[in-house]
């Protein structure tokens, strides 16, 4: 029995390790596709550097682990941002270290950020924004494992199947977003990837494709509490679509905070785009998180709704942020988590 489980196992193993195979490093379908968040709105910078300095100064970090019962792919992300009111300006930077299938793949990325805050009227904002860095990806050969390795009792045979030119690429990149927004609605878009890089490991020319994103979100508050904007109790209603080459996604959200809690519960995928005949139904996220003051912790788990229900385990993700120098209530800005 234990023979048979270790073999089913390793079966999924090989089907997670295949699939990320393909999706980075062949030509014909999406390369170098963008790690993903389930909060993104706890670490929204990672969205466009429009977001940076929204509320004043905050430093976070960030975990995902994703499908985690098939070695699919952990993220660590740190990212610090600041308001600098003399020159109505932001700065902020972003570091995210991203692995596949056992570290088969890894990319590290560093961004860094700036957006300039203009005053349209006494209630609207407009930040523009840009954002660059470079990013390093590597591939390790010997996590590679292939049909003909696998011998009828299990045992892992070596293989010469694939060797690549080359086992890791240096590239620099860069992206621009804008953000019209007021105390309770904000709107905008970006577009990332614009260096349009080659990223083979192979002798191919394979390039990232250009990402795009929309967002939208409002705010309904419930009850104030003390003061014209304090707060306290409310409702947010986001969505952040983003496209990739033939893939997209979108990400829908509600979001209820009542301090020092926070509940949520969201959606991923679009059901009726079906890219190359692929499902695009991905998970149902549920959403915790709790405030100590300044410091924020929110978990999510991500129920998976594709055909990877039975074999993936989820996604987990947790974020840790700091937040200091915020602005004062009365200034016009829209409350992000």
């Amino acid at each position: 029995m234990k023979r048979v489980r270790s073999i089913i196992t390793m079966k999924y193993q090989l089907i997670a390790i295949i699939c990320f195979f393909t999706l980075l490093v062949n030509n014909n379908t999406l390369v170098a596709q963008d790690f993903l968040v389930s909060q993104p709105w706890s670490t929204n910078t990672t969205i466009g550097p429009s977001f940076a300095g929204l509320t004043g100064s905050r430093a976070f970090m960030a975990y995902r682990d994703q499908w985690s019962f098939m070695r699919g792919s952990q993220t660590l992300l740190a990212g610090f941002d600041h308001y600098y009111h003399p020159i109505q300006s932001s700065f902020g930077a972003v570091v995210a270290h991203s692995s596949y299938g056992g570290n088969l793949l890894t990319q590290t990325e560093l961004a860094f950020q700036y957006n300039y805050v203009a005053k349209i009227t006494d209630e609207w904002l407009f930040r523009p924004g840009i954002e660059f860095g470079p990013y390093y990806r590597a591939i390790d050969p010997s996590k590679f494992m292939f049909i003909d390795q696998i011998a009828l009792d299990g045992t892992i045979l070596p293989t010469s199947s694939f060797e690549p030119d080359e086992t890791s690429v240096l590239r620099f990149d860069a992206a621009v977003s804008f953000l019209l927004y007021n105390e309770f609605f904000f709107i905008g878009a970006g577009a990332d990837r614009l260096m349009s890089n080659d990223v083979s490991f192979a002798n191919t020319n394979t390039k990232t494709d250009l990402k795009f994103n929309a967002y939208m979100a409002g705010r309904i508050p419930m009850d104030r509490g003390m003061g014209k904007y304090a707060s306290y109790d409310d409702v947010t209603i986001a969505g952040l679509y983003q496209q990739q080459g033939l893939y997209q996604q979108m990400d829908l959200d509600v979001l209820y905070h009542r301090i020092p809690f926070e509940l949520g519960i969201g959606y991923r995928g679009i059901p009726f785009v079906s890219p190359q005949g692929l499902s695009n139904t991905d998970a149902l996220k549920l959403i915790f998180g709790y405030s100590f003051g300044d410091i924020v912790v929110s978990y999510s788990y991500d129920v998976s709704i594709s055909s990877l229900f039975n074999v993936s385990g989820g996604s987990h993700e947790l974020v840790l942020s700091y937040r200091f120098n915020q602005k004062k209530p009365n200034d016009v800005s829209f409350f992000c988590y």
